[in-house]
Protein backbone atom coordinates (compact mmCIF):
# COMPACT_ATOMS: atom_id res chain seq x y z
CA UNK A 1 0.00 0.00 0.00
CA UNK A 2 1.39 3.31 -1.03
CA UNK A 3 1.92 5.72 1.70
CA UNK A 4 3.25 9.48 1.64
CA UNK A 5 4.47 11.36 4.98
CA UNK A 6 5.16 14.79 4.81
CA UNK A 7 8.08 16.28 7.03
CA UNK A 8 6.59 20.36 7.10
CA UNK A 9 10.65 21.22 7.88
CA UNK A 10 10.01 24.90 7.53
CA UNK A 11 6.13 24.67 7.17
CA UNK A 12 3.02 23.65 4.87
CA UNK A 13 1.36 25.48 2.09
CA UNK A 14 -0.78 24.68 -0.50
CA UNK A 15 1.60 25.59 -3.53
CA UNK A 16 4.65 23.84 -0.98
CA UNK A 17 2.28 20.50 -0.85
CA UNK A 18 1.45 20.54 -4.66
CA UNK A 19 5.04 20.80 -5.28
CA UNK A 20 6.21 18.01 -3.10
CA UNK A 21 4.00 15.50 -4.46
CA UNK A 22 4.87 17.06 -7.95
CA UNK A 23 9.33 16.53 -6.92
CA UNK A 24 8.43 13.34 -5.68
CA UNK A 25 6.58 11.38 -8.92
CA UNK A 26 3.25 13.10 -9.47
CA UNK A 27 2.81 13.70 -13.22
CA UNK A 28 2.64 17.56 -13.48
CA UNK A 29 0.26 17.12 -16.84
CA UNK A 30 -1.83 14.85 -15.87
CA UNK A 31 -2.61 16.84 -12.64
CA UNK A 32 -3.33 19.71 -15.08
CA UNK A 33 -5.67 17.68 -16.76
CA UNK A 34 -8.06 17.01 -14.07
CA UNK A 35 -7.84 20.46 -13.49
CA UNK A 36 -9.20 21.81 -16.56
CA UNK A 37 -12.61 20.49 -15.15
CA UNK A 38 -12.46 22.90 -12.97
CA UNK A 39 -13.54 25.42 -15.30
CA UNK A 40 -11.25 28.25 -14.35
CA UNK A 41 -8.54 29.67 -16.23
CA UNK A 42 -5.55 29.02 -15.14
CA UNK A 43 -1.21 28.08 -16.10
CA UNK A 44 0.61 26.15 -13.63
CA UNK A 45 4.58 27.18 -13.51
CA UNK A 46 7.27 25.04 -12.51
CA UNK A 47 10.88 26.45 -10.93
CA UNK A 48 13.71 24.00 -9.87
CA UNK A 49 15.54 26.09 -6.85
CA UNK A 50 17.90 25.15 -3.86
CA UNK A 51 17.27 25.95 -0.51
CA UNK A 52 20.45 25.72 1.88
CA UNK A 53 21.45 23.81 -0.77
CA UNK A 54 18.65 20.86 -0.97
CA UNK A 55 17.16 20.60 -4.45
CA UNK A 56 13.24 21.60 -4.79
CA UNK A 57 10.59 22.66 -6.58
CA UNK A 58 8.45 25.64 -6.39
CA UNK A 59 4.89 25.70 -8.02
CA UNK A 60 3.16 29.08 -8.81
CA UNK A 61 -0.52 29.25 -10.28
CA UNK A 62 -0.99 31.78 -12.65
CA UNK A 63 -4.47 33.22 -13.10
CA UNK A 64 -5.88 36.50 -14.99
CA UNK A 65 -7.59 38.45 -12.07
CA UNK A 66 -10.70 37.56 -10.73
CA UNK A 67 -12.95 38.34 -7.55
CA UNK A 68 -11.93 35.83 -5.12
CA UNK A 69 -15.06 36.06 -3.26
CA UNK A 70 -16.36 32.52 -3.46
CA UNK A 71 -18.74 31.10 -1.03
CA UNK A 72 -18.23 26.72 0.11
CA UNK A 73 -20.88 26.62 -2.07
CA UNK A 74 -19.85 28.45 -4.85
CA UNK A 75 -16.18 26.50 -4.31
CA UNK A 76 -18.40 22.56 -3.53
CA UNK A 77 -20.18 22.79 -7.22
CA UNK A 78 -16.64 23.95 -8.64
CA UNK A 79 -15.44 20.22 -7.36
CA UNK A 80 -18.23 18.08 -7.61
CA UNK A 81 -18.05 19.34 -11.30
CA UNK A 82 -14.73 18.70 -12.70
CA UNK A 83 -15.31 14.88 -13.29
CA UNK A 84 -12.27 14.12 -10.63
CA UNK A 85 -11.61 10.57 -9.31
CA UNK A 86 -13.74 9.93 -6.87
CA UNK A 87 -11.25 9.65 -3.87
CA UNK A 88 -9.55 13.09 -5.00
CA UNK A 89 -13.00 14.83 -4.94
CA UNK A 90 -13.87 13.29 -1.93
CA UNK A 91 -10.57 14.69 -0.09
CA UNK A 92 -10.90 17.88 -1.80
CA UNK A 93 -14.43 18.76 -0.64
CA UNK A 94 -13.24 17.41 2.80
CA UNK A 95 -10.84 19.82 3.09
CA UNK A 96 -12.80 22.78 2.05
CA UNK A 97 -15.67 21.32 4.54
CA UNK A 98 -13.23 21.92 7.21
CA UNK A 99 -12.03 25.35 5.72
CA UNK A 100 -15.76 26.94 5.44
CA UNK A 101 -16.58 24.98 9.22
CA UNK A 102 -12.67 27.00 10.73
CA UNK A 103 -14.09 30.00 8.92
CA UNK A 104 -17.74 30.00 10.02
CA UNK A 105 -16.67 29.66 13.45
CA UNK A 106 -14.28 31.99 13.30
CA UNK A 107 -16.21 35.10 11.81
CA UNK A 108 -20.17 33.47 13.54
CA UNK A 109 -21.01 32.71 9.82
CA UNK A 110 -23.41 29.70 8.52
CA UNK A 111 -21.17 27.21 7.17
CA UNK A 112 -22.33 26.96 3.47
CA UNK A 113 -22.13 30.98 3.21
CA UNK A 114 -18.68 31.63 4.31
CA UNK A 115 -16.81 33.31 2.04
CA UNK A 116 -13.39 32.54 1.30
CA UNK A 117 -11.30 35.12 0.62
CA UNK A 118 -8.14 34.66 -0.23
CA UNK A 119 -8.68 30.94 -0.37
CA UNK A 120 -11.31 31.32 -2.62
CA UNK A 121 -9.22 32.53 -5.29
CA UNK A 122 -7.97 30.40 -8.31
CA UNK A 123 -4.65 30.25 -7.18
CA UNK A 124 -5.76 28.56 -3.70
CA UNK A 125 -8.50 25.96 -5.65
CA UNK A 126 -5.40 24.71 -7.82
CA UNK A 127 -3.26 24.32 -5.08
CA UNK A 128 -5.97 22.45 -2.73
CA UNK A 129 -7.49 20.72 -5.63
CA UNK A 130 -4.36 19.88 -7.61
CA UNK A 131 -2.55 18.42 -4.10
CA UNK A 132 -5.87 16.04 -3.45
CA UNK A 133 -5.57 15.31 -7.40
CA UNK A 134 -1.58 14.43 -6.93
CA UNK A 135 -1.96 12.28 -3.96
CA UNK A 136 -4.50 9.33 -6.01
CA UNK A 137 -1.95 9.66 -9.12
CA UNK A 138 0.39 7.99 -6.72
CA UNK A 139 -1.83 5.71 -5.19
CA UNK A 140 -1.55 7.18 -1.94
CA UNK A 141 -3.72 4.91 0.08
CA UNK A 142 -2.85 6.73 3.52
CA UNK A 143 -1.13 9.66 4.73
CA UNK A 144 0.43 10.76 7.46
CA UNK A 145 2.09 14.51 8.84
CA UNK A 146 4.70 15.99 11.59
CA UNK A 147 3.31 18.37 13.70
CA UNK A 148 3.13 21.26 11.89
CA UNK A 149 4.81 24.23 12.79
CA UNK A 150 3.33 27.83 14.22
CA UNK A 151 5.16 31.20 13.09
CA UNK A 152 4.83 34.37 15.20
CA UNK A 153 3.89 38.10 14.12
CA UNK A 154 1.44 39.62 12.21
CA UNK A 155 -0.57 39.05 8.57
CA UNK A 156 -2.17 41.08 6.37
CA UNK A 157 -5.36 39.41 4.98
CA UNK A 158 -8.81 40.63 3.66
CA UNK A 159 -10.24 41.09 6.66
CA UNK A 160 -7.25 43.32 8.16
CA UNK A 161 -3.80 42.82 9.48
CA UNK A 162 -4.34 39.13 11.40
CA UNK A 163 -2.05 37.35 14.33
CA UNK A 164 -0.23 34.70 13.31
CA UNK A 165 -1.63 31.96 13.75
CA UNK A 166 -4.21 32.84 11.70
CA UNK A 167 -7.59 32.34 13.96
CA UNK A 168 -8.66 30.24 11.35
CA UNK A 169 -5.31 28.21 11.22
CA UNK A 170 -5.57 27.56 14.80
CA UNK A 171 -9.72 26.09 14.61
CA UNK A 172 -8.73 23.70 11.97
CA UNK A 173 -5.72 22.73 14.13
CA UNK A 174 -8.26 22.24 17.25
CA UNK A 175 -7.39 18.72 18.62
CA UNK A 176 -3.87 18.30 16.79
CA UNK A 177 0.07 18.37 17.96
CA UNK A 178 1.23 21.22 16.52
CA UNK A 179 5.05 22.71 17.48
CA UNK A 180 5.44 26.81 18.70
CA UNK A 181 8.44 28.24 17.07
CA UNK A 182 10.10 32.01 17.10
CA UNK A 183 10.09 32.17 13.35
CA UNK A 184 8.95 35.85 12.14
CA UNK A 185 5.86 35.13 9.57
CA UNK A 186 3.21 32.63 8.52
CA UNK A 187 4.89 29.25 8.62
CA UNK A 188 1.75 27.14 7.89
CA UNK A 189 -0.73 29.11 6.21
CA UNK A 190 -4.77 27.77 6.51
CA UNK A 191 -4.76 25.82 3.38
CA UNK A 192 -1.63 24.12 4.38
CA UNK A 193 -3.15 23.52 7.80
CA UNK A 194 -6.72 22.22 5.88
CA UNK A 195 -4.79 19.96 3.88
CA UNK A 196 -2.61 18.30 6.13
CA UNK A 197 -5.43 18.16 8.53
CA UNK A 198 -7.98 16.54 6.08
CA UNK A 199 -5.18 13.83 4.70
CA UNK A 200 -4.01 12.62 7.93
CA UNK A 201 -7.06 13.12 10.03
CA UNK A 202 -5.29 15.70 12.09
CA UNK A 203 -3.82 13.32 14.18
CA UNK A 204 0.30 14.73 13.52
CA UNK A 205 3.17 12.80 14.51
CA UNK A 206 7.44 13.00 13.64
CA UNK A 207 7.58 8.91 13.26
CA UNK A 208 6.36 7.57 9.98
CA UNK A 209 5.34 3.95 9.96
CA UNK A 210 7.61 1.66 8.20
CA UNK A 211 8.00 1.36 4.77
CA UNK A 212 9.68 0.61 1.55
CA UNK A 213 11.22 3.92 0.54
CA UNK A 214 10.08 5.25 -2.98
CA UNK A 215 10.77 8.37 -3.61
CA UNK A 216 11.07 12.05 -2.37
CA UNK A 217 10.08 15.06 -3.03
CA UNK A 218 11.04 18.58 -1.52
CA UNK A 219 8.25 21.62 -1.99
CA UNK A 220 9.48 25.31 -1.58
CA UNK A 221 8.35 28.52 0.25
CA UNK A 222 9.00 31.70 -1.14
CA UNK A 223 9.94 33.61 2.23
CA UNK A 224 13.42 32.84 3.71
CA UNK A 225 13.24 31.70 6.92
CA UNK A 226 15.62 32.06 10.04
CA UNK A 227 15.29 29.27 11.58
CA UNK A 228 15.15 26.48 9.00
CA UNK A 229 14.85 25.89 5.79
CA UNK A 230 11.69 26.58 3.96
CA UNK A 231 10.42 23.36 2.64
CA UNK A 232 7.94 20.31 3.09
CA UNK A 233 9.26 17.05 2.50
CA UNK A 234 6.62 14.37 0.68
CA UNK A 235 8.09 10.80 1.39
CA UNK A 236 6.62 8.06 -0.29
CA UNK A 237 6.67 4.64 -0.08
CA UNK A 238 5.18 0.97 0.51
CA UNK A 239 4.38 0.14 4.12
CA UNK A 240 5.30 -3.01 5.45
CA UNK A 241 4.50 -4.49 8.93
CA UNK A 242 1.37 -4.16 11.08
CA UNK A 243 0.19 -0.77 9.63
CA UNK A 244 0.23 -2.38 6.12
CA UNK A 245 -2.14 -5.29 7.11
CA UNK A 246 -6.01 -4.68 6.15
CA UNK A 247 -8.95 -4.51 8.39
CA UNK A 248 -12.84 -4.13 8.18
CA UNK A 249 -14.88 -1.11 10.02
CA UNK A 250 -18.70 -2.05 9.89
CA UNK A 251 -20.75 -0.41 12.18
CA UNK A 252 -25.15 -0.86 11.92
CA UNK A 253 -26.64 2.64 11.67
CA UNK A 254 -30.26 2.93 12.23
CA UNK A 255 -31.42 6.40 13.09
CA UNK A 256 -29.49 8.62 10.64
CA UNK A 257 -30.71 10.43 6.95
CA UNK A 258 -29.39 9.20 4.04
CA UNK A 259 -27.53 12.17 3.34
CA UNK A 260 -25.65 12.08 6.67
CA UNK A 261 -24.50 8.44 5.72
CA UNK A 262 -23.82 9.38 2.14
CA UNK A 263 -21.44 12.39 3.68
CA UNK A 264 -19.93 9.52 6.26
CA UNK A 265 -18.77 7.24 3.14
CA UNK A 266 -17.06 10.32 1.73
CA UNK A 267 -15.22 11.51 4.71
CA UNK A 268 -13.87 7.78 4.88
CA UNK A 269 -12.32 8.04 1.83
CA UNK A 270 -10.65 11.81 2.03
CA UNK A 271 -9.60 10.93 5.35
CA UNK A 272 -7.31 7.70 3.92
CA UNK A 273 -9.96 4.68 3.97
CA UNK A 274 -9.07 2.26 1.17
CA UNK A 275 -12.71 1.82 0.39
CA UNK A 276 -16.11 2.75 1.81
CA UNK A 277 -19.26 1.63 1.63
CA UNK A 278 -23.15 1.42 2.50
CA UNK A 279 -25.17 -2.31 2.67
CA UNK A 280 -29.02 -2.21 3.71
CA UNK A 281 -29.90 -4.38 6.49
CA UNK A 282 -32.97 -5.37 7.94
CA UNK A 283 -32.42 -5.10 12.40
CA UNK A 284 -34.67 -6.09 14.83
CA UNK A 285 -38.29 -5.48 15.29
CA UNK A 286 -37.79 -5.32 10.85
CA UNK A 287 -36.26 -2.24 10.96
CA UNK A 288 -34.58 -1.24 7.65
CA UNK A 289 -30.50 0.36 8.25
CA UNK A 290 -27.25 0.24 7.09
CA UNK A 291 -24.37 -0.85 7.33
CA UNK A 292 -21.32 1.73 7.08
CA UNK A 293 -18.45 -0.34 6.21
CA UNK A 294 -14.96 0.93 5.24
CA UNK A 295 -11.97 -1.03 4.73
CA UNK A 296 -8.75 0.36 6.49
CA UNK A 297 -5.05 0.19 6.74
CA UNK A 298 -4.30 -1.01 10.66
CA UNK A 299 -2.44 1.83 11.47
CA UNK A 300 -5.69 3.61 10.35
CA UNK A 301 -8.02 1.80 12.63
CA UNK A 302 -8.69 3.80 15.45
CA UNK A 303 -8.85 7.17 13.39
CA UNK A 304 -11.01 5.47 10.95
CA UNK A 305 -13.28 3.99 13.66
CA UNK A 306 -13.54 6.85 15.68
CA UNK A 307 -14.41 9.18 12.64
CA UNK A 308 -17.11 6.95 11.46
CA UNK A 309 -18.76 7.04 15.14
CA UNK A 310 -18.22 11.05 15.14
CA UNK A 311 -19.95 11.47 11.42
CA UNK A 312 -22.77 8.16 12.19
CA UNK A 313 -24.06 8.94 15.64
CA UNK A 314 -23.04 5.12 16.17
CA UNK A 315 -21.60 3.67 19.45
CA UNK A 316 -19.71 1.35 18.38
CA UNK A 317 -17.74 -0.09 15.46
CA UNK A 318 -16.61 -3.51 14.75
CA UNK A 319 -13.21 -4.48 12.81
CA UNK A 320 -11.11 -7.73 12.09
CA UNK A 321 -8.58 -8.05 10.14
CA UNK A 322 -9.24 -9.43 6.38
CA UNK A 323 -6.85 -10.86 4.24
CA UNK A 324 -6.36 -9.89 0.26
CA UNK A 325 -4.87 -10.64 -2.81
CA UNK A 326 -3.67 -7.08 -4.83
CA UNK A 327 -2.64 -7.20 -8.17
CA UNK A 328 0.03 -4.28 -9.67
CA UNK A 329 -1.75 -1.52 -10.52
CA UNK A 330 -0.52 1.45 -12.50
CA UNK A 331 -1.96 4.59 -14.09
CA UNK A 332 -1.16 6.09 -17.50
CA UNK A 333 -2.58 8.99 -19.16
CA UNK A 334 -3.42 8.09 -23.34
CA UNK A 335 -3.98 10.62 -25.69
CA UNK A 336 -7.06 10.35 -27.91
CA UNK A 337 -7.94 12.29 -31.20
CA UNK A 338 -10.04 14.35 -29.42
CA UNK A 339 -8.38 14.28 -25.93
CA UNK A 340 -6.50 12.84 -23.22
CA UNK A 341 -8.00 9.77 -21.07
CA UNK A 342 -6.45 8.39 -17.99
CA UNK A 343 -6.11 4.49 -18.05
CA UNK A 344 -5.95 2.10 -15.08
CA UNK A 345 -4.11 -0.98 -15.86
CA UNK A 346 -3.93 -4.04 -13.37
CA UNK A 347 -1.33 -6.89 -14.05
CA UNK A 348 -0.27 -10.31 -12.36
CA UNK A 349 3.56 -11.04 -12.88
CA UNK A 350 4.46 -8.10 -14.86
CA UNK A 351 1.47 -9.39 -17.75
CA UNK A 352 -1.67 -6.41 -17.79
CA UNK A 353 -5.17 -8.02 -17.64
CA UNK A 354 -7.00 -5.28 -17.11
CA UNK A 355 -7.09 -1.69 -19.04
CA UNK A 356 -9.77 0.36 -17.52
CA UNK A 357 -10.75 3.71 -18.70
CA UNK A 358 -10.99 6.23 -16.02
CA UNK A 359 -14.56 6.81 -15.96
CA UNK A 360 -14.72 10.60 -15.09
CA UNK A 361 -12.30 11.25 -18.35
CA UNK A 362 -14.14 9.31 -20.77
CA UNK A 363 -17.23 10.35 -19.49
CA UNK A 364 -16.20 14.41 -19.86
CA UNK A 365 -14.82 13.33 -23.55
CA UNK A 366 -18.19 11.72 -24.15
CA UNK A 367 -20.22 14.97 -23.28
CA UNK A 368 -17.90 16.85 -24.85
CA UNK A 369 -17.74 15.09 -28.25
CA UNK A 370 -21.06 13.57 -28.87
CA UNK A 371 -19.83 10.37 -29.01
CA UNK A 372 -21.16 7.36 -27.28
CA UNK A 373 -19.43 6.55 -23.93
CA UNK A 374 -18.93 2.67 -24.64
CA UNK A 375 -16.99 3.72 -28.04
CA UNK A 376 -15.22 6.20 -26.01
CA UNK A 377 -14.07 3.26 -23.85
CA UNK A 378 -13.06 1.42 -27.18
CA UNK A 379 -11.00 4.36 -28.54
CA UNK A 380 -9.49 4.10 -25.12
CA UNK A 381 -8.36 0.83 -24.93
CA UNK A 382 -7.63 0.00 -28.51
CA UNK A 383 -5.09 3.62 -28.14
CA UNK A 384 -3.54 1.88 -24.98
CA UNK A 385 -2.97 -0.98 -26.81
CA UNK A 386 -1.24 0.22 -29.64
CA UNK A 387 -3.02 -2.34 -32.00
CA UNK A 388 -4.75 0.55 -34.14
CA UNK A 389 -2.76 3.25 -35.43
CA UNK A 390 -4.26 7.04 -33.83
CA UNK A 391 -5.95 7.90 -37.04
CA UNK A 392 -8.27 5.22 -37.44
CA UNK A 393 -9.10 4.54 -33.98
CA UNK A 394 -12.24 6.61 -34.56
CA UNK A 395 -12.24 7.20 -37.98
CA UNK A 396 -16.47 6.39 -38.24
CA UNK A 397 -16.79 8.65 -34.99
CA UNK A 398 -15.48 12.21 -35.17
CA UNK A 399 -17.06 14.14 -32.95
CA UNK A 400 -20.43 15.90 -33.80
CA UNK A 401 -21.22 19.10 -35.54
CA UNK A 402 -22.82 21.69 -32.84
CA UNK A 403 -26.39 22.43 -34.42
CA UNK A 404 -27.93 25.99 -34.50
CA UNK A 405 -29.20 25.87 -30.91
CA UNK A 406 -25.62 24.70 -29.70
CA UNK A 407 -26.91 20.92 -28.87
CA UNK A 408 -24.98 18.08 -30.99
CA UNK A 409 -26.30 17.54 -33.93
CA UNK A 410 -26.86 14.45 -35.09
CA UNK A 411 -25.22 12.56 -38.22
Amino acid sequence: MTHVHFQPVGGAAGDMTLAALVAAGAPLPAITASLRGLGVAFDLATERVEVNGVRALRVDVEYPGESSHRTFRDVRALIEGAGLPVRASSRALEAFRLLAVAEGAVHNEDTEEVIFHEVGAVDSIVDVVGSCVALELLDASSVSCGPLPMGTGVVDAAHGPLPVPGPATLEILKGSLVRWTDEPGETTTPTGAVLMRSFTGGEFTDAAPAMILHATGYGAGTARLRSAPNLLRAVVGELKGPEGGVELLEANVDDAPGELLGAAVECLLAAGALDAWLEPIVMKRGRGAYKACALALSGDRERLALLLMRETGTLGVRHHTVGRTVAGRRRVVVDLPYGKCRVKVGSIDGEDFVVAPEYADAARLARETGLPLPRVYEDTKAAFSGRDQASGISRNLRPRKKGPSGSRARP
